[in-house]
């Protein structure tokens, strides 16, 4: 019998298969919050965040997990500030480049010693020896072009694409060392997948040409390091990215996350013989403020439209923090039963 690990394998092969999985694929934070574990609690005690992880999988019969959450830590690894949160992704508050005179001050941190990169190490062995053989386990990691907006402020980032172009490309350089430093250690672990994360390259802030000329090669960069790994490398952006799906699949990722902005039929009818497409229930319109018969109405609309072939059924981004568990669960009913 096929278990969950095979059949997500399967699935972003663009097999035919008996049932689409469901692949989240971000649940960390919602598991924590469900729990009421916080955000502090779970750097500091990995066995209790990774406990939280097992009873949301579990109990919603996800077939993919996200085993590593804390997607955005290279930034304050850095030396950006950020404030900690009880609930939810940890933000930058502020930033280390002001200018093109500042690329010096970007050095590479010691990663292993890094408090919350050990939490995330730490909490994804306990979720691998627990859920590794049956599930397929991803980690989160933002891309380089996200991780130059942390760094310098997207605000800022945006202004300098057309301001000055060659410093934008010089930071993204910079950016690119960095996030391979840490993928080359996250691939280490013992995950079926790293998904790379790009909402700073969203289509509701810069243009398929500018989503070229500043991240599509950096993506691929940091795919390459994934790949070679023996890994699946994935890629995430938010907002609407219909007019860059072939870009996307140009950097050589096995699926795509898909924002809810995106049409699912559409998408995988596209990309049937160039990558998977994963998504897109709404996350605060259906999952987060909607009712379970919101829910499952909304993810049999998805599954009607991606097919078993090349889809994957999950939230268009994050399950928001706070979202019923009943309705997480109606979304797990729906694909176990369609």
């Amino acid at each position: 019998m096929t278990n969950s690990k095979e059949l997500v394998e399967m699935a972003l092969k663009r097999e035919e298969v008996e049932r689409v999985p469901f692949c989240a694929p971000f649940q960390g934070y919602w598991a924590l919050g469900l729990e009421n574990v916080t955000v502090m609690d779970s750097i500091n005690n990995p066995k209790i965040a990774a406990e939280a992880q097992y009873r949301a999988a579990e109990g919603c019969r996800m077939d993919s997990v996200e085993v590593m959450w804390d997607w955005l830590l290279p930034a304050e690894a850095l030396g950006c500030k950020v404030k900690i949160p009880e609930h939810g992704t940890i933000p930058t508050v502020s930033h280390i480049v002001n200018g093109p005179e500042d690329l010096d001050k970007i050095k590479l941190p010691d990663i292993n010693k890094f408090y919350r990169f050990k939490a995330a190490k730490e909490t994804a062995g306990h979720m691998s020896e627990r859920l590794g053989k049956d599930h397929f386990l991803i980690a989160s990691i933002l891309s380089p072009f996200t991780l130059a907006g942390e760094i310098r402020g997207v605000d800022n980032l945006m202004v300098d694409s057309f301001m000055d172009e060659d410093f934008v490309m010089a930071l993204i350089k910079k950016s690119v060392e960095i996030t391979k430093a840490f993928t080359e250690e996250i691939v280490s672990w013992d995950i079926d997948a790293v998904i790379i994360c790009d909402p700073t390259a969203s289509g509701d802030l810069i243009s398929a040409e500018d989503y070229v000329r500043f991240s599509k090669g950096p993506m691929s960069e940091l795919g390459a390091v994934i790949r070679k790994a023996g890994k699946m490398h994935i890629n995430h952006i938010c907002g609407d990215t219909s007019d860059r799906l072939d870009i996307v699949a140009d950097t050589g990722c096995v699926a795509f996350s898909v924002d809810k902005q995106v049409d699912v039929g559409e998408a995988v009818s596209r990309m049937k013989n160039r990558m998977a497409i994963i998504g897109n229930v709404d996350p605060a319109g259906t999952l987060f403020s909607g009712t379970p018969d919101d829910v499952r109405r909304e993810t049999r609309r998805c599954l009607e439209k991606g097919g078993k072939r090349g889809y994957l059924l999950g939230s268009g981004c994050d399950i928001p923090v706070g979202a019923k568990y009943e309705n997480i669960l109606a979304m797990s009913d729906a694909v176990m039963n369609f």
